[in-house]
């Protein structure tokens, strides 16, 4: 009987969300992706253990992120583009998010500082390496490197998420760290190896916690745009993708 409701919960899950593509709020966002944009390659890793991949909601300035799930390889990949001369993103880690709203205009959003979130600030270095050859002691060349310094942070006493932030509602409990990335790719988002055992010792728990996550977002997801990608050329002759909401 409880595995039955547990499916019911899924499809019922399932059809709401494919259903949900129009916002209540606007926020009059319009991302345009063009030469001066890069795009980042991120991945949330999970251990050998995780038979099924949990789904998992990310937002990102008004829109809501398109990911996909290896099974295989127990991964989520998605990705996120920024401009080219910016090299700070925000992560936040929560399971819960809310908009702070006045005179019908999202102001922004927000979490209740006092729950369980994980904030990550996540800065691109170039760092550059000096390697001698082998023709001559004096001649050196120049390579370029990239890291990442990763630091994790307090929100602010509003509980006012940063702009722009990468958010992912999941427990932050399941966390490992972030590691690793480069000029292209997010450090990955490692995820605990018994995280089974933090969820309550089964598979099947932490798939409960999945549909409640889900179902706790459906309000984020009313006010974020699905989006779709549409070519459009730039008198400066720069190839432009728009992204517009998705229209029935």
């Amino acid at each position: 009987m409880k595995k039955n409701i547990y499916k019911l919960c899924h499809i019922l899950l399932f059809l709401l969300l494919s259903t949900s593509n129009k916002t209540i709020f606007s926020w009059n966002q319009r991302i345009t992706y063009s030469f001066d944009k890069i795009i980042y390659v991120g991945n949330i890793v999970f251990p050998q253990t995780v038979q099924v991949i949990p789904q998992i909601s990310l937002y990102r300035q008004g829109v809501k992120i398109k990911s996909e799930t290896d099974h295989t390889s127990k991964k989520i990949q998605f990705t996120i583009s920024d401009d080219k001369d910016r090299k700070t993103i925000y992560l936040l880690i929560t399971q819960e998010v809310h908009p702070h709203i006045k005179d019908n205009t999202i102001q922004f959003l927000k979490i209740n500082n006092k729950q369980s979130y994980k904030l990550y600030k996540m800065e691109l270095v170039n760092t550059k390496k000096t390697i001698n050859t082998l023709q001559t002691i004096n001649t050196q060349k120049n390579k370029k490197s990239y890291e990442w310094i990763i630091s994790e942070e307090k929100i602010a006493e509003n509980g006012k998420i940063p702009d722009d932030a990468l958010i992912i509602i999941f427990n932050p409990d399941f966390v490992q760290n972030l590691k690793g990335g480069t000029e292209l790719e997010l450090p990955k988002i490692i995820i605990k190896q018994n995280i089974l055992e933090i969820a309550g010792g089964s598979e099947e728990k932490l798939h409960e916690e999945e549909v409640i996550l889900l179902m706790s977002s459906l309000d984020l997801n009313l006010i974020h745009s699905k989006i779709t990608p549409q070519i459009q050329q730039k008198p400066s002759k720069k190839l432009v993708i728009a992204i517009s909401d998705q229209e029935k």
